[in-house]
């Protein structure tokens, strides 16, 4: 019976090691900061750090924080097939670690 105790506390102890923080912002606006949602949130499983840059052309509007699926990190998506605005996901895998939006994270 100790050694399932131990097991299962070992176990979530690994669990909760897993969790990342990241600094959340839904609109991080160059030269003036964040513009709504400063805040930090904890990462779900298969999710990393980002940092989102939404650009028009070469001109980028505006950066988000949070999480988000691994799967879209590093990749460019474009908004729509009409318009030039394209997001652009750069990731990384410790806590806070996407702080510094202003320059761009890992992957």
């Amino acid at each position: 019976m100790k050694v399932l105790f131990m097991g299962l506390t070992l176990a979530l102890c690994i669990g909760v090691a897993e969790a990342l923080q990241c600094k959340v912002c839904k609109y991080q606006i160059p030269l003036v900061g964040c513009f709504r949602g400063a805040s930090e949130e904890t990462c779900g499983r298969r999710e990393k750090c980002a940092v989102i840059r939404t650009s028009l052309g070469k001109v980028t509007l505006y950066y988000q924080q949070g999480c988000t699926s691994a799967m879209n990190c590093g990749r460019e998506r474009a908004s729509d097939g009409e318009s030039r605005l394209t997001s652009r996901y750069s990731c990384c895998e410790t806590d806070l670690c996407n702080e510094g939006w202003d320059e761009e994270p890992m992957e």
